[in-house]
């Protein structure tokens, strides 16, 4: 596939190459803080890469020193009704993490420097996290007087309540080597760039149609009940038995060959 390059985006770049879809936040002047263009441009890019059937996996990372140092506090103090303000912020985060979540394709968060509020909780919200060691994670909000907007039922489902309450309650900051023990991060990498592509070669070789729908299941298991859930379980893996992929799964492994899936 061929690979575009900044889709008229101001606040971040988009590239596609070799079937995976990097998507970058591009404010490093700001930590690549998120505010309301940042919001709609992201949407706008996950929403185009999200319905692209040719992208296998997305990788989501930041420009500079960090990946995301959370909301623009200087729109937040500039803005002169707040309370509005927030909850449009929040709003175009939430857009975003929903996105992310029900996307059926895997999303990799590449966590180059800071992930702080807002950017802790986009990371979260990805499918793998991988930190390159001295990335550093908060909560951030308590720090400024605010409720968290985004992130509080990711960390307690990830941590639980206890140490959920010392992170959000407290903004503690904490390593990538400490995530990493909490669960919170898969890996914790020396080269970033080469333990992402490490990582997305396995999702050009895997068949996307199947792993989508396996991210599907693993988010539905998060509410749904043990007898809807086996339902759906085999109502999705006989659809995906329909699939030419599935054809070549079985038959390779009948001819004791690897199988080349392309993703119909």
């Amino acid at each position: 596939m061929g690979c575009w390059v900044n889709w008229m985006y101001e606040t971040i770049r988009l590239d596609v190459k070799k079937n995976v879809a990097y998507v970058t936040l591009s404010r490093p002047e700001r930590l690549n803080s998120f505010d309301l263009k940042l919001g709609e441009e992201l949407y706008d890019a996950l929403r185009r890469v999200g319905g692209d059937r040719n992208v296998r996996v997305v990788v989501l990372t930041g420009e500079g020193k960090g990946f995301c140092g959370g909301g623009d506090v200087k729109e937040m103090y500039a803005a002169e009704d707040k309370p509005f303000f927030l909850r449009e912020l929040t709003r175009a985060i939430h857009r975003c993490v929903i996105e992310i979540r029900e996307m059926e394709k895997p999303v990799i968060a590449a966590i180059n420097g800071y992930a702080f509020g807002a950017g802790f909780s986009l990371a979260l919200a990805c499918d793998i996290i991988l930190a390159v060691k001295g990335a550093k994670f908060n909560t951030a909000f308590i720090n400024i007087g605010l409720a968290p907007g985004c992130g509080t039922q990711f960390v307690t489902q990830l941590v639980g309540y206890h140490r959920a309450c010392e992170l959000i309650l407290t903004a503690k900051t904490f390593s990538a080597d400490e995530a990493c023990e909490m669960g919170v991060v898969n890996r914790v990498v020396d080269d970033l760039d080469f333990a992402v592509e490490e990582e997305v070669e396995k999702f050009r070789k895997l068949p996307p149609i199947a792993v989508g729908l396996a991210k599907k299941l693993i988010n539905e298991s998060l509410r749904n009940d043990m007898f809807s859930h086996l339902e759906l379980e085999s109502r999705l893996a006989s659809f995906s038995a329909a699939t030419e992929d599935f054809k070549e799964g079985v038959t390779a492994f009948v001819e004791k060959r690897k199988p080349v899936f392309k993703g119909v």
